[in-house]
């Protein structure tokens, strides 16, 4: 019914414009099918299809008719191009020649009956119905000339399993719709759940730091701040991100070094110590007049001050590559359109900011103003900056000495708090209870750090270490695009898959995922039969960027999955993951 009312449609237009469009072509000429085996465990279908017609990505579906227990891989479907149907909605196509590798799971004999299920449409607005070609194959000719399928109807197909859009390319189709308020409204919703994981965490301790150190402060002021401190975190977003999306470099990685990490770590530490009490920071005398005299109230400084924190920290702090981010990167490299892609991440870290901004509101309403409960806060406040600094440390010194850094910050902590002082009340009696928890804490990790154990969180792990010893990973290091290639064309020869990780010894989610997911057993037992590959971009020299370039890698961790010489786009992996979320995810490669 809706193919004949757009004919109808487009032939009424014709004959008001008083000429007649030219009728649609046969099905068969306008997507020329033929399949073809490339070996015995793939299969090869193609499509030539004629200029002005277009096939649907999600339309596609492959079932073999005989033998019955044979099984079909997940198709290797190239990428395809985005048509805008309208403000709110886009289909993804294919035109021109149209090549799909289908791998082969489990068959019986050498012949194969395959049903290809498509359809698509012409640029004119001509609708196909759904196609269905039936082709006859032998496994044992290799490589044999591509044969056309027969049509045929045939109605107990499964329903076709499209390709999901990873939410990298979920954000690239956003921007491409250009709905402005679509486009705000999504890359807020992006943030939102982006601040709900850790990625927003260190900047808390930070934001809560500056508006714990005035002396008196409103909610209203208490929202300026943490608006002011938003606003840096957003702004510094959009301006990497576009600078990243015309380079193709990460200005994040280029502030690894280890002399920032240290003057950044000695800055927390020096905004711990001033909430402690041993100092006050504050801007020069001359500065002070200076800003007086503009102002009846120097609260100006301070939002400036908020500022730039949120600005510096976001660039030093933020350890998160997320999939929003990568998308709208690419979407910035490909299209070049910057405004638009510098707008998304604008609202994205809005979205993120969110969680700050409530903060600032409990602090002008809620945190006592002055007295023995904010010094209290202040001491917290100190703890965590302390924390941020540590943790910030972790990425350039040995995992020993991080470890017997937390025991130090533990049990100084725990003395701080009264664990062997006399207390009197029922407040200080509760305080050293807790204080001798957190001193307990931090024996046990000063005997981990001396046991040359990793993990805080799992300080001491004898009777395991004792019953079996996991071994890492066997990741073979690749440093050129070219050993890349090379693996990959071993790999394909062997029928193997590949797994290509971005990792880098500052970022911190990449080290998570060593401890927790590649090192976890039946991860371990899942990768047996994949060809494991390292690219470590820890120096961010011309080599790395490079090779992040050349496969789009914005930042690590990134995991890139290779099947037949070639990237299953749909596969890739940005950001951590779990252990039981990245079985399922490679569940059907490893099958």
């Amino acid at each position: 019914m809706l193919v004949l009312i757009g004919l109808l449609l487009s032939t009424a237009s014709a004959f008001t414009q008083g000429s007649v469009s030219p009728p649609p072509l046969p099905v068969d000429q306008a997507f020329q099918f033929s399949a073809a085996v490339h070996d015995p465990q793939t299969l090869l279908v193609c499509w030539q299809i004629r200029p002005g017609y277009y096939l649907y990505h999600e339309r596609f579906h492959f079932n073999i008719l005989k033998p019955k227990d044979a099984r079909l891989g997940h198709p290797l479907m190239p990428a395809a191009q985005i048509k805008i149907i309208s403000s709110n909605h886009h289909r993804q196509i294919y035109s021109g020649t149209l090549q799909i590798a289908i791998p082969i799971i489990q068959v019986k004999g050498t012949a194969i009956t395959l049903a290809v299920n498509y359809q698509g449409c012409s640029q004119a607005g001509y609708c196909y119905p759904p196609t269905t070609k039936v082709v006859q194959l032998d496994l044992n000719k290799n490589n044999q000339r591509f044969i056309p399928g027969v049509s045929v109807n045939v109605p107990d197909l499964k329903e076709p399993m499209p390709r999901l859009a990873n939410d990298s390319e979920k954000a690239q189709q956003l921007l491409a719709n250009k709905n402005l308020w679509l486009i705000i409204v999504s890359f807020l919703g992006f943030g939102l759940l982006i601040s709900l994981t850790p990625c927003v965490l260190p900047m808390i301790p930070i934001l809560s730091a500056i508006l714990a150190g005035q002396k008196k402060i409103t909610t209203l002021h208490a929202l300026g701040l943490s608006l002011s401190y938003v606003l840096g975190m957003a702004i510094t977003y959009a301006i990497a991100g576009v600078l990243a999306g015309y380079i193709g470099s990460s200005l994040q990685a280029a502030l690894q070094l280890p002399l920032v990490i240290v003057l950044f770590s000695l800055l927390f530490i020096a905004m711990a110590l001033s909430l402690f009490g041993f100092y006050t920071i504050q801007l020069p005398k001359s500065w002070q007049t200076l800003l007086a005299s503009t102002s009846q109230h120097q609260k100006q400084g301070t939002y400036l001050g908020s500022f730039i924190m949120g600005f510096l920290s976001t660039l030093i702090l933020s350890p998160c590559v997320t999939p929003p981010l990568v998308g709208v990167l690419g979407y910035i490299g490909q299209t070049g359109n910057a405004a638009l892609g510098g707008l998304a991440l604008f609202t994205m870290a809005i979205g993120m900011g969110i969680p700050l901004l409530l903060i600032g509101v409990a602090h002008g309403k809620f945190v006592p103003k002055t007295g023995y409960w904010m010094n209290a806060i202040k001491n917290i406040l100190g703890v965590f900056l302390l924390g941020v600094a540590i943790w910030m440390l972790q990425r350039i010194i040995n995992e020993s000495l991080a470890m017997l850094l937390w025991a130090l910050l533990a049990i100084g902590t725990a003395a701080a708090m009264g664990a062997f002082s006399t207390s009197t009340t029922n407040w200080q009696r509760l305080q050293k209870g807790l204080g001798i928890l957190i001193f307990s804490y931090g024996i046990l990790l000063l005997a981990g750090a001396l046991s040359n154990n990793k993990n805080p969180l799992k300080p001491i792990e004898f009777a395991t270490q004792c019953i079996t010893i996991q071994k890492p990973l066997p990741f073979e290091p690749v440093k050129t695009i070219s050993e890349v290639k090379k693996h990959i064309i071993i790999a394909e020869k062997e029928n193997k898959a590949v797994l290509l990780d971005f990792f880098a010894e500052w970022c911190i989610s990449c080290k998570e995922m060593d401890e927790d997911t590649f090192s976890d057993p039946k991860v371990q037992q899942k990768l047996q039969h994949f060809v494991l590959l390292r690219a470590d971009i820890t120096h961010n020299n011309l080599q790395n960027r490079e090779l992040q370039r050349y496969f789009h890698v914005v930042a690590p961790p990134t995991i890139l999955f290779f099947k037949d010489g070639k990237e299953i786009k749909e596969m890739r992996i940005i950001g951590e993951m779990a252990p039981e979320q990245f079985l399922t995810h490679i569940k059907l490669m490893s099958q």
